[in-house]
């Protein structure tokens, strides 16, 4: 899901920036079904797998295959252009870089408490970061509980105490609205950032959906 989200808050983001805020045409969001479809066509190609979920890059090549992203109106797609992994020199200031693009997808660690935490309560989500032996120990000692790689949409930042400490606003997929939380910037092991061109009214138009 973190992919699809994504993907539609490029499309929303770069379409705004030509045309004005708010104008996204609300019937260009994602169809209500689609998350289904996508994980269905993923399950049928091996990339999604009940137990360990899925790839985040395995999930981008999919939807670049299926054309992108089905919409609400029949025949328009949000395609993605372009994608790319980073998960070498992840500095504060890399991370902040990034996310300034538009809306990425963040790849991180879930310890069992993970889902305690929400932008509501305030709480900053600290768990192993990206130190192989703090997960490796967290395995053990919490065996029965669910942990392991997740993707989250990085929405926003901030800088706590002073600039001490970076925190990254993400949505999650627990719920249909999310929800929001902070995390700290240690625990994002890797971001994919993705590239999209503009849709246009014409993309919508009823003669490009029969003959496009």
């Amino acid at each position: 899901m973190a992919c699809s989200v994504a993907l539609e808050g490029m499309h929303r983001k770069v379409y705004e920036e030509s045309n004005g805020v708010g104008t996204f045409p609300a019937a260009w969001q994602a169809a209500g079904s689609w998350n289904e479809q996508l994980r269905l066509a993923c399950e049928r190609k091996g990339v999604w797998k009940a137990r360990e979920g899925a790839n985040v890059g395995d999930v981008l090549i999919k939807i670049q295959e299926l054309a992108g992203v089905v919409t609400s109106v029949p025949g328009l797609l949000m395609p993605l252009l372009r994608w790319e992994k980073h998960s070498s020199e992840l500095t504060r200031e890399r991370v902040a870089e990034l996310i300034d693009l538009g809306p990425c997808i963040g790849r991180l660690w879930v310890c069992p408490w993970y889902h305690h935490f929400n932008a509501d309560n305030g709480w900053v989500y600290r768990g192993c970061g990206r130190d192989k032996h703090a997960r490796d120990e967290c395995k053990e000692l919490y065996e029965d509980k669910v942990m392991g790689s997740h993707a989250v949409v990085c929405l926003a930042y901030r800088f706590w105490e002073e600039g001490e400490e970076m925190h990254v606003l993400v949505l999650d997929n627990h719920d249909d609205d999310g929800p929001q939380l902070w995390i700290d910037v240690e625990e994002l092991d890797a971001i994919f950032t993705l590239s999209v061109e503009c849709l246009t009214n014409e993309d919508a138009s009823p003669t490009k959906a029969l003959f496009g």
